[in-house]
């Protein structure tokens, strides 16, 4: 397996890929001490073990689509409940470091991500957020998914 080049920095543990997490992980190449896990999967994908994860401080694992608006019956964006338990989640972590993974650590991931950086570094101010500098917005890897970002960001926790 290839590894791309990905975030980490005083945030993030990393923003990455489902099978460059499983792949790391199992190789203990990242630090789980003080680190917390965000773990995004589509729906019809399975979460993983419990054991595979419980070393982390704390993790959560979610399901929903990488869309920014409804595609027919069954692709709808990142339902509130779901940006609700995120942002009490980052919330309740925002003393920690994030590693958060989806399927590609492209979108879903790097939307996320955004949404820790705002709500850490800039406690929540949008308007200040957006015209800052911001580690994912100029890594070249990612295509964050702004619906995500938004709905998290716009939540309360």
């Amino acid at each position: 397996m290839v590894i791309k080049d990905y975030l980490k920095n005083d945030l993030f543990e990393g923003i990455l890929g489902r099978e460059e997490f499983i792949e790391l992980h199992k190789n203990k190449k990242f630090q789980t001490n003080g680190v917390v896990l965000i773990s995004i999967h589509y729906p019809d994908e399975e979460y993983h073990s419990e054991n595979f994860i419980s070393n982390f401080d704390d993790f959560i694992q979610v399901k929903f689509w990488d869309v920014e608006e409804q595609i027919g019956d069954n692709y709808i964006p990142i339902p509130q409940e779901i940006a609700d338990n995120l942002r009490y989640f980052i919330d309740k972590n925002s003393d920690k470091r994030f590693l958060i993974h989806c399927s590609a650590g492209q979108s879903r991931s790097a939307g996320v991500g955004l949404a820790v950086e705002c709500l850490i570094k800039h406690k929540g101010d949008d308007y200040l957020y957006k015209t800052s500098e911001s580690d994912i917005k100029s890594f070249p890897r990612y295509t964050p998914n702004y619906v995500v970002y938004d709905k998290i960001i716009n939540s309360k926790s």
